[in-house]
């Protein structure tokens, strides 16, 4: 799948509402599903309608994602 991944899952937050971890429960990549990712290994941003996410892959690679609530 070229250029485009889909997951979902359940994200949880601490006392503050901040971002805490998240757990995939399906995804485009079969390996992922079950994977659990902290703050360790995923950062989340939320401002106004879009969300930034960095998450830095075993290897050590980043990526940086930008999503854009739906209307």
């Amino acid at each position: 799948m070229a250029l485009s991944i889909g997951f979902f899952g359940s994200y949880s937050v601490d006392e503050q509402g901040r971002f805490a971890g998240n757990r995939v429960e399906g995804a485009t990549f079969p390996n992922w599903v079950g994977g659990v990712r902290t703050t360790q290994e995923l950062q989340l941003r939320v401002e106004g309608e879009r969300m930034y996410e960095t998450f830095t892959r075993p290897d050590g690679g980043r990526l940086r994602a930008e999503v854009v609530r739906a209307r």
